[in-house]
């Protein structure tokens, strides 16, 4: 087995975004309401890689450096983070997920990988999609997961975090495409070797994304 390149800077939220999106339309994959719990996560994983926030015993979020982040989303996340009281991993990714989307639709136009375009539709509605700048680019992180999960490559931590999210969420299935049951057992035995505060927070994800499904909101 080969080990995956990965560059040192890869932000998780971005490739989150790429993954939960189609790479020509657009257009989510999952309901906005996972991706948003997905893309909560993946700014606490940020933070977690850059060793700003750990989580304690009580599984609550306590934040371990106020060195400002490299990015300004993640950034943000961290000042909120300093300024409450210390509260579960489950709460704060609810939380976050009231305004992450667009938090990181601005990084990503920030970085210039998608435009903004609204759709209009009959009666007067219109719904904002951020569309693409390059398809293949964007594309990349799903295509990634497939080809590592195929060919069977050893994760780095960062493949580890999109892939365990992407199982949370429900979009690691095409990953698994062409490799049936053998591909589903690599990539649970790759998410299985990440981490253990990066497992915690795929099953505290896992958990949110359960009980918002059930319950509608």
């Amino acid at each position: 087995m080969t080990h995956a390149y990965r560059p040192p800077a890869a932000l998780a939220a971005t490739d989150f975004w790429m993954l939960a999106h189609d790479e020509r339309s657009g257009q989510l994959l999952v309901p906005q309401r996972v991706a948003a719990i997905g893309l909560a996560a993946a700014l606490l994983a940020e933070l977690l890689f850059e060793d700003r926030i750990g989580f304690d015993q009580q599984h609550t979020v306590v934040p371990v450096s106020t060195f400002p982040p490299r990015d300004a989303v993640a950034h943000q996340v961290l000042d909120q983070l300093h300024g409450e009281d210390r509260l579960p991993v489950q709460v704060w990714l609810r939380h976050l997920a009231q305004t992450v989307y667009e938090a990181v639709a601005g990084r990503m136009l920030r970085q210039r990988l998608v435009v903004r375009v609204e759709d209009r539709r009959l009666l007067g509605r219109s719904r904002v999609v951020y569309r693409p700048v390059d398809a293949n680019g964007f594309g990349w992180p799903a295509a990634r997961l497939h080809i590592f999960v195929l060919e069977q490559r050893v994760f780095t931590d960062a493949d580890m975090v999109l892939a365990g999210l992407a199982k949370v969420t429900g979009l690691h299935l095409p990953a698994l495409e062409g490799g049936g049951q053998a591909a589903e057992r690599y990539l649970d035995t790759q998410i299985a070797g990440a981490r253990p505060l990066f497992r915690e927070l795929f099953a505290h994800t896992a958990a949110v994304v359960r009980s918002t499904v059930m319950s509608g909101r």
